[in-house]
Parts: C-alpha cells; sequence; structure tokens
C-alpha cells in the first residue's frame, strides 16, 4: 500500500499532463485527421478516374515527393528560388519600412506618397514581367525585381499601420522631456510599430515566395517554377504535383519561422510569452 497518500497526487499529476499534452498537440492531431482525409479521397478518385493526366494516382505522387528531396538538380533548383526570395525580401525590407515609418509617422508624407503608392499597387504582378524582362533580360534581374513588388507593398502598409496604432501620449511625453526626432523614431516609433512590420514580414514573404514561382514561369530558365513548367510540358502531372506539394511545404515552414521570429521579438503580446526549445 501507498504511504502517505503518495498514490493520489501523482495520478492527479500524470492526468494533469497527459491533458496538457492533448491541449498542446490537439490543433497538430486536427491538422493530421484532415490530411489522412483528403489522401484516403485522392486515392479513391484517383483509382476511380484512371486519368494520371487528369489526376496521378497517390501512391506515384508520394514516390515523385519523397524522390524530389533527394534530387540534385530539384534542390539545387530549390535553393536558387529561395536565393531570389531572400534577395528581393531584403531589398523589400530596405524599401517599405523607412517609406512607411515615414508616411505613418509624417501627414505630409501620407499624403504626398499616399495616392501614388495606392496606384502602383494595383497594377497585377504579372502585368510588370514585360517590363522587367525589357529592365533587367532575362534571369535573376526580373525575378527579383517581381519579388521586391510584391513583397514592398504589404510591408509598407503594415508598417504605416503600426504606427498610427501608437498612443499619441507617447509622442507627447517624449517632447516634453525633450526628445529629438532621432529619439522619438528610436525609441517610441520603431518598437510601437514592431509588431505590425513583423506581420507584414510575413505577409510580405508569402508574396514573394508566390510571385517567385510565376516569374520563374516566364523570365528564367532556371529555379523552382521553370522545373514546374518542364513537369507540365512533358506531361508528368505526378512530379508536377509533388513539386507544388514542396512549394506549399517550403512556404508554410518560412511562415513558421517567421512566427518563431516574432514570438520572441514580441513576446509580451502573447499570454504566457515565448518559451524557446
Amino acid at each position: 500500500m501507498a504511504r502517505n497518500g503518495d498514490t493520489v497526487p501523482n495520478v492527479k499529476i500524470a492526468k494533469l499532463n497527459l491533458e496538457e499534452i492533448g491541449e498542446k498537440y490537439r490543433g497538430t492531431l486536427y491538422t493530421l485527421m484532415v490530411v489522412i482525409l483528403l489522401m484516403v479521397i485522392w486515392y479513391i478518385i484517383a483509382n476511380r478516374l484512371q486519368n494520371t493526366l487528369l489526376l496521378p494516382y497517390f501512391h506515384e505522387t508520394v514516390k515523385e515527393f519523397i524522390t524530389a528531396w533527394v534530387d540534385y538538380e530539384i534542390m539545387s533548383n530549390l535553393a536558387l528560388t529561395l536565393k531570389r526570395v531572400f534577395t528581393g525580401f531584403i531589398y523589400a525590407l530596405i524599401i517599405g519600412i523607412p517609406v512607411g515609418l515615414l508616411m505613418g509617422y509624417s501627414a505630409t508624407a501620407m499624403q504626398a506618397i499616399s495616392p501614388i503608392l495606392n496606384s502602383v499597387r494595383q497594377v497585377p504582378i504579372m502585368a510588370w514581367v514585360p517590363l522587367s524582362i525589357i529592365w533587367f533580360g532575362l534571369g535573376d534581374g526580373p525575378t527579383v525585381f517581381l519579388i521586391t513588388m510584391s513583397a514592398v507593398f504589404p510591408l509598407v502598409i503594415n508598417t504605416i499601420a503600426g504606427v498610427q496604432g501608437i498612443d499619441p501620449n507617447y509622442y507627447n511625453a517624449a517632447r516634453s522631456m525633450g526628445a529629438s526626432w532621432s529619439d522619438i523614431i528610436r525609441t517610441i516609433v520603431v518598437p510601437g510599430a514592431l509588431p505590425s512590420i513583423l506581420t507584414g514580414c510575413r505577409l510580405a514573404m508569402g508574396a514573394g515566395w508566390m510571385s517567385v514561382i510565376c516569374a520563374e514561369f516566364i523570365a528564367t530558365s532556371a529555379g523552382f517554377g521553370f522545373l514546374m513548367v518542364e513537369a507540365q510540358v512533358r506531361l508528368e502531372t505526378a512530379q508536377l504535383y509533388a513539386l507544388m506539394f514542396m512549394s506549399g511545404l517550403v512556404g508554410f515552414f518560412i511562415d513558421k519561422g517567421f512566427i518563431t521570429l516574432e514570438k520572441r521579438l514580441t513576446a509580451w503580446r502573447f499570454k504566457d510569452g515565448f518559451i524557446g526549445s
């Protein structure tokens, strides 16, 4: 027999730990269930259709998906695409954040730049493809340009929203204590707008990742998007599906990386902060 009532507390602790684990991974479990359901549906429909051009067999697509991760050509083209995306994203950061901070802080800058910005951002990204090829030729130039164009506008808009959401009393308090314009930007504007800036970074990276795939369809002869075009031309639908899933998975993990960064830099926004693994 247990002494001093040790058994009951241990059972309660174990039960509590199981509940905590279940709560923590509940979303992952639901996602896994949905994925399995979609796989079963795909398997059934593909076997009923028996038309691999329209919908390849599930097992063939899985084989292509697994093979793609160890294929040197595919991985080298994926690395090239990622390089283009991050290069365009850095250019978007250099342009978008300062412009957003200026427009959010200065009403004059907002009135002067906003009509131009709102007009340019309405132009579909694919409409820039012919012009970007004329300007930069084929290769990395037009692709990086298109990524920058896709990413810069979410950054500007979110940065503006972050600056305008800062309580004006912070500005008044800083000015009353003799803070200069640069001090206000450094100690109030940038930290106050940081959550919105990070959200803008997530949106910008997502837009850049999607636009690079489209740009590589047209403006380059290498890259992950180019491989998709090649698979489509050769009517290798299973490989095309596999590359699409790879694209989605890579984009998903890039976004998760930004979420982790956001939690680390703005831990005060989350109920329990952030506990690194």
